[in-house]
């Protein structure tokens, strides 16, 4: 139902943390609309600096011990005099809010209902020539995240008859587990109303905006099914219905449009994500990018070091990867600003997160403070760091000359450039730098650090636009580089500086290459050249014969060390049940990269996932023959199998019925008590029987499965990386007495051998 028809009274919940200024800004609407609203929401520090509005009635709720309100609110919203009486509009704005919006629901069923208070006019998702995917678009809760999607997306828009962009946003914050298990039930009920989804017509296309309630971000993989099944609902056919998807982040947008994508449909994927390291670091979402990776045409990444991460991890899809920036909007910018050669005047743009080096750089500031008076420091953004920086100013007597201002819309961000006479990041990463590229489009200098994203914006030219300096908790690197700065202030050259970005990263270029890239003209990446890793030792020895100079002891020597090498000798490794498999990792691809033959015996395949094992490293894994052990089966059975199914079907019983919340949740609250037991027996009682009889177990399964298999008679060493292959070392020790058992990861003995290249073994 519109907002033009809901109604005048207006009963807004927002009982999260998360949603706080997009719910202020959706009522800021409804009041400039005439209507008068009853606002319900957490008494935290997060709501206290709501202004009064005219027609807004705020109720705060107090939170329980564990910080939660839902309870509390439901009981103030259901009270016989309470705000639901009079409501002709209920609008849930968070997670947090949803079970209680049901349970308000369930007692005026005909009230009008919103997720936010749009007037759709019938609008809904329709086929489009190009569909754009992404976690990140301007949004009243965050409008200046997914800015470079935004840009991307004009720049491209007139290409196009339509353009639809799908946005899966997240709706966050913590829950109880009780509160957790009513929001997914409610949210899954709600979901299947796509008119409760926001679509809204803009400049670039027609905007999707999928609300996705999320109350943990532990898992990614978790994480981005979620936005999938909230995602297909809302979609009219369950897919998405587009020739060509562009899909931003492979974890997100990647993966959506690889599930909910036509199979004839060109995918191409751009990543942005400062975040690699953390997904690949989960198995299952790292398995997630590998089926973005195998089903995408192409896959840019904005700079090389982003390349270079993905290439590293799936070197297998390094045709198909290549670097196309993000787009800047020069046109949006004027290099009007006049910076005083002293650079007196300091900005920065950013979150105040530790990431961005913020504290550091105020410290810099200070230092530069005391030498002159007139030198000031403006921070525009927010963060957890706010309150300690104002504190820490205030402690130095620099509160006047220091200023926190809230983020600005992109298209402030020209005037505000103006002010300044320097943007300063001493950010530690940066996946592209956009900031950076702006301030030159205004006219300012810049003083950034080598975080891989700027550096290579700026490369060759960061003399030109200001300078570069090393990423460094010390303040003192940063009063450095500004001093070195100020001393050639007249050596810089923005205009052209601004020059050469523009024809790097201007609306145009960019969009050339992406229309490129989408109509499949793009040219084939050229492979990066192979890195050889020389052998001091044997060039010397090889120069030394070819030039003959050398006499016939030094080359019969030189050969002699190449027999060695030729014949560096065989290890076993037993790495059962390691509890550092990158440490133990590391050290067997020394022993392989130069030489050695090496046999791993492994009882927990999965711990090698993510620690990089050399293809040359022969594993031999016993775990599957563990799993079937009638001991470790039958307890998986009776404490885990068994009673996971029958909550399974009571589950699917439950979810069924859609009119109620009341036995789907039960069955949740069964589940979470199950899973309780079910592991306190594993671990205090289960295991602790089956850790004394373990190594004898994996023992006798290391010796039927694993030891015919490998050649003890040529092998030289076996290294015992765990308590659990003690058993096995033992045995092998007693059968083969030539055998150096040890359990110290040593590579003494493999010092002498040289560094093989991996295509020669």
């Amino acid at each position: 139902m519109s907002t033009t028809t809901a109604g005048k009274h207006v009963l807004y919940l927002a009982l999260g943390k998360y949603r706080v200024r997009g719910n202020r800004a959706h009522v800021e609407r409804l009041v400039a609309e005439g209507r008068s609203v009853v606002l319900v929401i957490p008494d935290v520090d997060e709501w206290a600096d709501l202004p009064e509005l005219s027609g807004v009635r705020v109720i705060k709720v107090k939170e329980n011990k564990k910080g939660s309100v839902w309870r509390a609110a439901r009981n103030l919203v259901l009270a016989r005099k309470g705000p639901l009486k009079d409501a002709e509009l209920l609008i849930a704005g968070d997670a947090q809010s949803l079970p209680v919006a049901w349970a308000a629901l369930r007692r005026r069923n005909k009230l009008p209902f919103q997720l936010e208070p749009y007037d759709s006019a019938g609008r809904g998702t329709e086929p489009a020539d190009l569909a754009i995917v992404t976690p990140w678009y301007p949004s009243p809760n965050n409008p200046f995240a997914g800015s470079f999607v935004q840009a991307a997306a004009e720049s491209v828009a007139d290409h196009f008859g339509r353009v639809s962009i799908l946005h899966t946003e997240d709706w966050a914050g913590s829950a109880d587990a009780l509160l957790e298990d009513a929001i997914r039930i409610t949210a899954d009920r709600f979901q299947d109303r796509p008119e409760l989804i926001p679509v809204l017509d803009v400049p670039e296309g027609r905007v999707t905006r999928v609300p996705v309630p999320l109350t943990t971000r532990r898992h990614y993989a978790t994480w981005v099914t979620l936005q999938e099944a909230a995602l297909r609902k809302a979609l009219p056919t369950g897919r998405i219905e587009a020739p060509l998807i562009h899909a931003h982040t492979g974890i997100y947008g990647g993966y959506l449009a690889t599930r909910l994508g036509r199979p004839d449909a060109r995918l191409v994927v751009t990543e942005h994500s400062s975040f690699l390291e953390k997904i690949f670091r989960q198995p299952a979402s790292r398995k997630l990018y590998a089926e973005v990776l195998e089903r995408a045409d192409e896959f840019m990444c904005v700079s090389r070091h982003l390349r270079d991460q993905v290439v590293r991890e799936f070197p297998q899809y390094e045709g198909k990867i290549r670097v196309v920036p993000n787009v800047i909007n020069f046109e949006q910018f004027s290099a009007d600003a006049q910076p005083s050669e002293k650079l007196l005047k300091w900005l920065y743009l950013g979150r105040l997160i530790p990431l961005k080096g913020v504290t550091t750089l105020f410290e810099a500031f200070a230092q530069v403070a005391e030498k002159e008076p007139e030198a000031t420091l403006t921070m525009v953004g927010s963060g957890p760091l706010k309150a300690d920086l104002l504190e820490r100013a205030e402690e130095l007597g620099l509160s006047d000359r220091f200023t926190i201002l809230p983020a600005v819309p992109p298209e402030e961000v020209n005037a505000l450039m103006h002010q300044y006479d320097l943007l300063v990041h001493a950010s530690h990463a940066e996946t592209f730098g956009m900031t950076v590229v702006e301030a030159n489009a205004a006219g300012l200098p810049v003083l950034v650090t080598r975080c891989n994203g700027p550096e290579e914006s700026l490369d060759g030219i960061d003399h030109l636009a200001g300078a570069l300096m090393e990423v460094s908790d010390d303040p003192q690197v940063i009063v450095d580089a500004y001093w070195g700065l100020r001393e050639r202030f007249h050596e810089l050259d923005l205009e052209k500086a601004r020059q050469e970005l523009h024809a790097r990263f201007s609306r145009g270029v960019i969009r050339d290459r992406l229309i490129e890239v989408y109509e499949d003209r793009a040219g084939e990446i050229e492979p990066d050249p192979p890195v050889v890793e020389a052998v001091a030792s044997a060039a010397s020895a090889t120069a030394a014969a070819a030039s003959g100079s050398a006499s016939a002891e030094p080359v019969e020597s030189a050969s002699t060390e190449a027999a060695d090498a030729a014949d560096p000798g065989r290890v076993v490794v037993l790495a059962l049940t390691p509890g550092r498999p990158r440490r133990v990792s590391s050290f067997v691809n020394y022993l392989a990269e130069r030489g050695v033959t090496v046999d791993l015996v492994t009882a927990r395949e999965g711990a090698w996932t993510r620690t990089q094992l050399d293809e040359r490293v022969v594993v031999h894994n016993i775990e599957a023959w563990e799993q079937k052990l009638v001991i470790p089966r039958g307890e998986r059975f009776v404490v885990y199998r068994a009673p996971r199914a029958v909550l399974r079907r009571a589950d699917r019983i439950a979810h069924n019925q859609r009119d109620k919340m009341g036995p789907e949740f039960a069955v949740q609250v069964a589940k979470r008590a199950h899973n309780k037991v079910a592991h306190g027996f594993h671990k205090k009682v289960f295991q602790r029987g089956y850790r004394v009889l373990r190594p004898r177990i994996l023992a006798k399964i290391a010796e039927r499965e694993a030891v015919p298999q490998l050649l003890l008679e040529e092998t030289q060493y076996v290294f015992v990386c765990d308590t659990n292959a003690t058993s096995v070392a033992w045995r092998m020790a007693q059968a083969h007495p030539h055998l150096k058992v040890t359990n110290t990861m040593t590579r003494e003995p493999f010092q002498h051998l040289p560094v093989l290249d991996a295509s020669t073994t």
